[in-house]
């Protein structure tokens, strides 16, 4: 991890909720903050049309989480171990499936949002520009 003063060692973590806040400041070096209402589907809830990629990130994040509450998980509030190393967190050595559902759900978010230029117009923006329209999970 950069900055610490062993050099490049991988930093463990354990979180409850907000692992997802630790991912996306691991993989994307940016303060979760950043993507809480961000769009129309970053942060709680989402409906409507993703409004950029940023945006689509977090819909297809929605997405992976539904299907992992399909397999009776909850994603939202599960706790699991990760590894933060080189800019990526690692989900490899979590045996148990809701947990690894979870942390691959949002390490891929991560990646998503690390390629993902940000564009701050869309930071706040207002559900009543997202219309009634919403895409349909996919299943890749």
């Amino acid at each position: 991890m950069a900055g610490h003063p062993l050099g490049n060692v991988p930093s463990r973590h354990r979180r409850g909720i907000l692992q997802l806040a630790g991912v996306i400041h691991c993989t994307t070096g940016r303060t979760p903050f950043a993507y809480i209402r961000y769009g129309c589907y970053c942060g709680w809830g989402g409906s409507g049309w993703p409004t950029d990629q940023v945006d689509w990130c977090c819909f297809k994040h929605d997405c992976c989480y539904g299907k992992a509450e399909a397999e009776n998980c909850a994603p939202k509030t599960q706790r699991y171990t990760w590894e933060c190393e080189d800019s990526e967190a690692k989900c490899d050595d979590i045996e148990d499936k809701c947990q690894k559902m979870a942390c691959e759900c949002d390490r891929d978010a991560a990646k998503c949002l690390a390629k993902a230029p940000y564009n701050v117009t869309y930071l706040f923006w207002p559900d009543t520009l997202c219309g009634k329209k919403s895409p349909a999970c996919r299943d890749d």
